[in-house]
């Protein structure tokens, strides 16, 4: 019995030397946890909206359609869930503060539960900064749900221009590696199903600093290092298309010139901006079971169409060689009936993409959030009635470190895998399929080539090498003595 029992741990030990640096994943409950009745009626969601420049009419949206919402989840068997709604924005500031309409640290991922106009007061108790109704005892006055959220949700369009929407929800829930704010405290609930739903028109560009990627004193022409201080910084640093940055330099100085490019993808490794696969692996890290007890959505920028264009400098700008050189503008992937419109969010999309089944993502373009919503309201109740939240503890908070340059991402695990293959130019990182298909692919997503080594993994191996040693020892000895 003891050698069998060297033997597994020999296994398990091999299981977690093959699992990715950064994006661990936990083995999925929902297929042997069902039921018509829902046990746990637990549910925490946290709205992220873009509070940069155009996001008015999208808010306006959102807030219209937030009633058919909250409506679904009344609908749920037992009517409202246990719930804890927060708000946050994206300003996470940018740089010194030298950026127009960026402070240092902008909102740094605090809920935001101030009313907004034309709401005067948003009946929440004094002191309260998210919204909590469970077991029938709410935390507001206000005759429905809806209406304090309506309140709230409505954040304006003066919040810094390069957005940081995965750093705002990492600082918000403390996934950052650090706690979360005190003004935080309490929302985020061990035994609750975890939904994050973003709204915004442009793509993440949250730096991982330290990092002067929002710098103004060095970098204010188009061929300074990182170009003009313009959100392009953010594409150019942030994305890879058929493996390569797009480029901020128009052909022939031409400002009327379209390139249009494909196979965009978040750009992994350069350092600039946070990995996708990484916040991905810190949200899942939150949950003991993250493929049924996190949710994600995003009404969002379409990844395609990904088309450069270019405009006249902002300042006089001769460093290229000519008269003028124009400065890069990703063009608009979609544009709605009301007017408002969104860039590519490749990152986003990327992110979302990466929960299967339980990452649903939508065009904020679209003329009506109503039907967005109510498949939000209805996936949620879907994981609920499976269980939801297991009251387990979190995982393990993961570190993804930056190396090389952008555009390798590692490949895929075969089905029902966990390693990353072999690097390919601009791949996509690895996404877990999430319950339904069951197969799960590597992280990748920080990485080039072969799967990273680190530390922890030589000596995982190493002591499997030993354990192997010992059992080949004891079988020579075994033999001896029947000898």
């Amino acid at each position: 019995m003891r050698t069998f029992a060297w033997l597994g741990l020999g296994v398990v030990l091999v299981l977690v030397v093959a699992a990715p640096a950064c994006a661990p994943e936990q083995a999925d409950p929902q297929a042997t946890r069902t039921g018509a009745v829902i046990a746990n009626r637990n549910l925490d969601i946290l709205f992220m909206i873009d509070n940069s420049s155009s996001m008015r009419p999208s808010q306006t949206s959102l807030t219209a359609n937030i009633p058919m919402f909250m409506d679904g989840l009344k609908a749920l068997p037992g009517g409202l869930p246990n719930i804890h709604v927060a708000v946050v924005s994206s300003d996470m500031g940018a740089g010194d503060g030298s950026i127009s309409g960026c402070s240092m640290m902008g909102d740094n991922g605090v809920f935001q539960s101030a009313a907004r106009a034309p709401c005067t007061a948003t009946t929440l108790q004094a002191g309260a900064t998210f919204i909590s109704n469970v077991g029938g005892v709410a935390n507001y006055t206000a005759a429905d749900i809806s209406t304090v959220f309506t309140c709230i949700a409505a954040l304006g369009d003066t919040g810094c221009g390069f957005e940081h929407q995965f750093a705002s929800v990492l600082r918000a829930l403390g996934a950052d590696g650090q706690a979360a704010p005190a003004a935080n405290q309490g929302f985020l609930r061990s035994d609750a199903l975890l939904a994050i739903i973003m709204v915004t028109n442009e793509d993440d560009c949250s730096s991982r600093g330290p990092a002067n990627l929002y710098d103004t004193t060095m970098n204010m022409l188009l061929t300074s290092p990182l170009g003009p201080t313009a959100n392009f910084r953010c594409n150019e640093f942030g994305h890879v298309c058929d493996g390569a940055r797009p480029s901020r330099n128009a052909p022939n100085n031409d400002v009327a010139a379209q390139v249009p490019l494909t196979n965009c993808t978040s750009s992994e490794c350069d350092g600039a901006l946070i990995p996708v696969a990484e916040f991905a692996a810190r949200i899942k890290a939150l949950k003991t079971a993250p493929s049924s007890e996190v949710l994600v959505a995003a009404l969002s920028g379409p990844s395609t169409p990904y088309t450069v264009t270019w405009k006249a400098p902002s300042v006089a700008d001769t460093s290229c060689g000519a008269e003028t050189c124009p400065w890069p503008v990703i063009a608009h992937s979609c544009t709605a009936t009301d007017g408002s419109f969104a860039d590519p969010s490749v990152r986003i999309n990327q992110w979302v993409a990466g929960f299967g089944a339980n990452g649903l993502q939508f065009s904020i373009c679209d003329t009506d959030y109503g039907p967005a919503l109510q498949m939000i309201a209805s996936r949620i109740g879907t994981l609920l009635a499976a269980g939801g939240g297991t009251g387990g503890p979190p995982g393990p908070i993961p570190t993804c470190a930056a190396t090389g340059s952008g555009g390798q991402g590692g490949g895929g695990g075969g089905q029902g895998g966990t390693t990353g293959a072999a690097g390919s130019t601009g791949a996509n990182p690895g996404t877990d399929g999430g319950p339904d298909g069951g197969k799960h692919s590597g992280g990748g997503g920080c990485q080039i080539g072969s799967a990273p080594t680190s530390a922890w993994a030589v000596a995982a191996a190493g002591a499997v090498t030993a354990l192997l040693a010992f059992r080949r020892r004891r079988r020579r000895a075994g033999s001896s003595r029947r000898g």
